[in-house]
């Protein structure tokens, strides 16, 4: 009974000392495996610092960016209330200008002089200097003909521009109380205007340097649209004459798009030009590619001539310089002897004189 007691004492002992290594044991993995946990932990807290810091720099670089767009929106905004007030002003002026057409316009003196302070005034204040961009009251070398504006244009084009547009019977037009009156002064308007063009056009001088169109300027935008409304026929006719019928708001539009057009052109004749030396320079550059490979050619055929002479030719005289070096060393003479029968060998007594080098 005592010894069943030890026995399952000591089972119960040696159940213990297991239970504690495995525990010890299991203690020791989850230690390691907290160690690599740890480790993990650390590489990813340095990795997610590492896109926080990425991501810092990205939204300050964002940031920057917002800042300048809001900085550009800002002078933007600002030209373009610039720009706005400009034109405000412009129109304010152009209006104090309409109410004064009436009295302006019944002096024929002043009538081509306002037209003139008009299209100066617009040339002035977008930048254009008299004497640089633009000249007045040019004379024309065939024909004596005086445009009154002429603009410059680059490779010494010109542009002619005339401002006298002719008033009279508008006016009449506007002060007639019947319907009749009203379409004589507008049959009379419309051939004035139409023998004004005609006149315009004879600007046109390509010999003389002069693009191919010459404007006709109407100081007043609201006769300018009664034409289009009225006579859209005589803007047609103009067209077909390549005279540019144009109001004060029209006219950059006008002038800045014939300018870019010519530079254009330019640059057209520019780009032909260039294609034509590519083409020259590729003509030259396959002849040059043909003499290269005839020289390729003649060197590959000098390389296996020189390879011949250094190898095939070079062997064959040096074996016959051994065979001169035996003559000269008398071993072409030894080498017979041993041919001779044994009774025909005999001592040859020595020469008196060695051979000479020169044999």
């Amino acid at each position: 009974m005592i010894i069943e007691v030890l026995l399952l004492a000591v089972i119960i002992g040696i159940g213990f000392i297991a239970l504690a290594l495995f525990l010890s044991a299991q203690l020791k993995g989850f230690q390691s495996e907290k160690q690599v946990i740890q480790v993990e932990l650390a590489h990813k807290q340095q990795h997610i610092e590492q896109l926080v810091q990425s991501l810092q720099k990205d939204l300050e670089v964002r940031q920057n960016e917002i800042r300048s767009l809001e900085q550009d929106r800002t002078k933007k905004f600002t030209e373009l209330t610039s720009s706005l007030e400009h034109h405000r002003q412009l129109t304010q002026e152009l209006q104090v200008s309409t109410q004064q057409l009436a009295s302006i316009l019944s002096n024929n003196q002043l009538r081509g002089g306002w037209g003139e302070r008009i299209l100066d005034d617009l040339l002035r204040s977008n930048g254009l200097v008299e004497g640089v961009h633009y000249l007045r009251q040019q004379t024309q070398t065939t024909g004596g003909l005086r445009p009154d504006f002429t603009l410059l244009l680059p490779n010494h084009r010109t542009v002619p521009i005339d401002v006298k547009f002719p008033y009279a019977e508008i006016q009449k037009l506007a002060q007639a109380e019947t319907k009749a009156a009203k379409d004589v002064h507008a049959k009379q308007f419309l051939n004035d205007v139409r023998t004004k063009v005609r006149k315009v056009a004879e600007y046109i001088q390509p010999n003389q340097d002069t693009l191919d169109y010459a404007l006709l300027f109407v100081p007043n935008e609201m006769i300018f649209s009664f034409i289009n409304q009225k006579f859209p026929e005589v803007v047609d006719e103009a067209m077909s004459l390549k005279v540019l019928i144009v109001s004060p708001f029209t006219f950059l539009v006008v002038a800045r798009t014939i300018l870019e057009s010519y530079r254009n052109f330019m640059i057209d004749d520019k780009l032909r030009d260039i294609i034509g030396v590519i083409g020259e320079f590729r003509q030259e550059w396959e002849k040059f590619q043909d003499e290269f490979k005839k020289f390729g050619r003649t060197i590959e055929t000098l390389r296996i001539g020189y390879e011949a002479l250094s190898t095939t030719r070079t062997n064959q005289m040096e074996k016959k310089l051994l065979k001169i070096d035996e003559y000269q060393t008398g071993q072409l003479l030894n080498s017979t002897t041993d041919f001779l029968p044994s009774h025909q060998k005999t001592s040859r007594p020595a020469p008196l004189l060695p051979p000479s080098q020169d044999a």
